[in-house]
């Protein structure tokens, strides 16, 4: 099923994707890192007629189309296969998942959880560390584990990549439950790597 760009659409009574959330300054600083003709991007799919925005697409109409969504709030595990489902028919998928509140069980988990010290391994030239989360519900983790599509943190401006399940395989995995294996990006190679550049 072909996923086409297509004019920018909103109903004049307010927006009609329903995976669309309110923007803040996290997400319109973020947007502002990618050309204007990259932000909002309309797509519908040829087939079903279905009908999403995407955040950013970088490369659209090449065969290095990347789409980014950038996650502020919560998501459940079916939207974000739905989203994963819909953007991968005919593009790379990038979430990048804003960790905030610094005082939430979320941030203090994750920033507890950081372990660049004790298994630490290369693999394509990155330094990946493998960790535990810290905290008695692995649920966050563990659903973005299971993610398909490529998924980047953002604490405090701190950029992590999650290697996803080929990488796991050649750190070592599967990782037992509640594991899991980061790399340290900068911002600047987190917008080239959605821009795929070498």
């Amino acid at each position: 099923m072909p996923v086409e760009n297509v004019d920018h659409w909103r109903h004049k009574a307010g927006d009609c994707d329903p995976w669309s959330e309110p923007e803040g300054a996290w997400h319109l600083g973020w947007k502002e890192q990618f050309e204007i003709t990259s932000r909002e991007i309309a797509l519908i799919d040829a087939v079903t007629g279905e009908r999403h925005r995407a955040d950013v697409l970088c490369g659209g109409g090449t065969d290095r189309a990347t789409v980014l969504e950038l996650q502020h709030s919560s998501i459940s595990e079916e939207e974000r296969d739905a989203r994963e489902s819909f953007y991968g028919q005919a593009h790379r998928m990038f979430w990048l998942v804003h960790i905030h509140n610094e005082s939430s069980f979320l941030a203090h988990n994750f920033g507890f959880s950081l372990d660049f010290r004790s298994r630490t391994q290369v693999l394509d030239g990155k330094n990946f560390a493998v960790m535990r989360w810290c905290g008695r519900s692995k649920q966050f983790i563990e659903k973005w584990k299971r993610a398909r599509a490529h998924v980047f943190f953002d604490l405090s401006g701190h950029i992590f990549y999650l290697a996803g399940a080929q990488a796991t395989q050649r750190l070592g995995g599967p990782f037992a439950r509640g594991e899991f294996a980061l790399c340290e990006l900068t911002r600047e190679e987190f917008v080239n790597a959605v821009h795929w550049r070498d």
